[in-house]
């Protein structure tokens, strides 16, 4: 079952793709100019290779030439900006050594005129986070107070420029990435921006599921604008749909306005997630503009094992809840609207439509993140009581 993961740009000749014996299917993230633009699929056949022509056939159905020779122009305005934004990259970690090794290696590969690295290391069990910094042109920060919202605003307070970056240990950055930062801050209305995060492999199952089942992390092909003056209440709960944490950036004194991370919530409290979708939706809320660019591209490596996923959409919608009930208690839109938004939105046209009717999704998945939000109320209040916890303890340090 697994999947080649390609990529091919319409800037370049597209060339033959040889078949693997490793692979049965190829998924191809066609692009043009670094711009995705959408995916062409095809299996192996027996010819062993398909031709760069056979290519163009898959890719002809889906961009037209007007399009591909709009954004060739679009690309030209854009390389020739003089705008330079120096740009501070904040990876936060714990524990997990073999993946921060890979995304350092494609973070230090990047090319851009000012950048730094700062890796925050979590509350970690051991030194072998430090000992992959050593001698790397990065900067390495210990946060031991636990909870990844901790270790991201230690990250905002790190930073030496005006914008923040915000990758994971678990991802790896396109080439592009920096410069389409910088295009997209050239801007000075955006406060707020994410982008389009591709499957790194598709070697198992569970990876096939996550992508293809429930949509991945990718959120489509079109830049979008997020502003509270164009949004109604539900699409200003539906947060999530902006981007997520694993590709976002943000200028750095936004965060003098709106505050830093909830540390109430995501990975290492008891919301397991939701940090993200928070400040998104803070940030959009209190009047700051939020841009959505796909060509602002990351890999991410999808879990492998099952068990694993079934757990990501158990807290999926735990931290959901758990980001729900914050805004309720918040009052950042009608208290009746969030309730409308849970039962209807979430509950009916997602869960029970996915439980229902999406044969490619396993009861079992949509059944633990149905449980997952069940317990979130159970969550909110440990969550709660847990930050206080840790505000305690190290109010002195």
């Amino acid at each position: 079952m697994a999947t080649r993961i390609l990529e091919l740009d319409l800037a370049s000749d597209i060339q033959p793709i040889l078949f693997e014996e490793s692979h049965e299917h190829y998924r191809v993230l066609v692009r043009s100019y670094n711009k995705p633009l959408g995916w062409i699929s095809f299996s192996r056949d027996k010819s062993g290779a398909i031709s760069g022509q056979a290519i163009k056939n898959h890719i002809t159905a889906r961009i037209s030439t007007l399009e591909h020779e709009a954004l060739s122009r679009y690309a030209g305005m854009q390389n020739s900006s003089s705008y330079s934004a120096g740009i501070s990259i904040v990876v936060c970690t714990r524990n997990r050594p073999a993946q921060l090794s890979n995304c350092l290696i494609h973070l230090l590969a990047l090319r851009y005129p000012a950048f730094e690295i700062i890796v925050v290391d979590n509350a970690p069990g051991n030194e072998d986070t430090k000992k992959i910094t050593t001698n790397l042109p990065v900067r390495y920060v210990r946060e031991e107070r636990p909870g990844l919202d901790w270790a991201r605003n230690r990250g905002i307070a790190e930073a030496r420029y005006d914008i923040i970056a915000f990758t994971d240990d678990d991802v790896r950055v396109d080439g592009h990435w920096l410069h389409t930062i910088n295009k997209i801050f050239a801007d000075s209305s955006v406060d707020g921006a994410s982008g389009f995060v591709a499957p790194a492999e598709m070697e198992t199952p569970a990876q096939h599921l996550f992508e293809l089942g429930y949509g991945g992390m990718g959120h489509g092909f079109y830049v979008r604008y997020y502003h509270k003056t164009k949004l109604s209440h539900r699409q200003l709960l539906w947060a999530s749909s902006f981007g997520i944490g694993a590709n976002m950036a943000f200028r750095k004194q936004v965060f003098d306005s709106i505050g830093g991370f909830d540390t109430a919530l995501d990975v290492g409290t008891p919301s397991h997630g939701g940090g993200d979708v928070e400040m998104f939706h803070r940030l959009v809320a209190k009047g700051h503009l939020f841009v959505y660019d796909p060509s602002m591209l990351v890999w991410h490596y999808h879990r492998r094992e099952a068990n694993a996923l079934k757990k990501q959409i158990f807290d999926n919608g735990r931290s959901f809840g758990v980001y729900l009930i914050n805004c309720f208690v918040h009052r950042t839109v009608r208290r009746s609207t969030i309730l409308w938004f849970l039962l209807v939105e979430w509950l009916f046209r997602w869960n029970l439509k996915n439980l229902f009717r999406n044969k490619s999704i396993p009861a079992i998945y949509t059944l633990a993140e149905i449980w997952g939000m069940i317990t979130s109320p159970y969550a909110y209040v440990q969550t709660k009581r847990n930050d206080r916890a840790i505000r305690k303890k190290y109010s002195n340090t």
